[in-house]
């Protein structure tokens, strides 16, 4: 597997972009490279007593790369991982 240092910052940079947007009141998030899926492995603080919950994403490595910028794909992307944070805690505005 090729994979350029610039692939992985776009990715981590994505992954961000999504989950602030998501406004998550506290979380950690890693990227692994995989070969055409990779995994976001996502701690997040839940209303739940100050526990954490952890969830694994698998995504298709072009979305990482390009999924922001595709108009179509990017709201079935932000729908897709609002669904799966669900008991994450979202910050109090």
């Amino acid at each position: 597997m090729s994979l350029s240092s610039l692939e992985l910052v776009k990715a981590r940079e994505s992954a961000k972009t999504i989950l602030e947007e998501l406004q998550l009141d506290a979380y950690i998030y890693e990227v692994e490279p995989r070969n055409e899926t990779w995994e976001l492995k996502i701690e997040c603080a839940c209303d739940i007593d100050g526990a954490w919950e952890s969830i694994e994403l698998q995504v298709p490595k072009w979305m990482l790369l390009d999924g922001l910028d595709d108009n179509e794909i990017k709201p079935s992307l932000f729908a897709f991982w609002k669904k799966k944070l669900v008991g994450c805690k979202l910050r109090q505005t």
